[in-house]
């Protein structure tokens, strides 16, 4: 976890919050929250997309009147580490097409890795080729 890029202070402070709050520390929290953190319309209403009680995502939060075309983004990506949830009928706005012309890229590519460690490992730097000569 020590490795992963925030995209700033107050990023961070919600991810941690928000674990802490969760009482679940596992790959799909990790990456719901680090996601959802991203922008900070998001993190103001966490509280329209996650129902801590149930510690369940809300998709009909998906249609606040505070959401934009990034915070959708977002929420569709999060949404999806969560438990692979696309919408019926709109699955087509949940494809990595659709979800990372954006601004939040670098940061959906870290989410990834939060719920994919095993997978997203760092890979060993190539040996140099050599060309024999005969």
């Amino acid at each position: 976890m020590a490795d992963i890029k925030f995209k700033s202070a107050a990023h961070r402070d919600f991810f941690l919050e928000n674990m802490m709050k969760s009482r679940v520390n596992d790959c799909y929290h990790r990456a719901f929250f680090y996601v959802m953190g991203i922008a900070s319309e998001t993190r103001t209403n966490i509280n329209q997309m996650f129902d801590f009680k149930t510690d369940c995502i809300v998709p009909e939060g998906m249609h606040g009147g505070w959401q934009t075309s990034g915070t959708v983004k977002v929420c569709h990506l999060a949404f999806n580490l969560w438990n692979g949830y696309a919408e019926e009928g709109r699955e087509r706005f949940f494809t990595p097409e659709e979800l990372f012309c954006c601004e939040f890229a670098p940061y959906f590519m870290e989410g990834i890795k939060v719920r994919y460690p095993e997978y997203c490992r760092e890979l060993p730097t190539p040996k140099q080729q050599t060309d024999n000569v005969r």
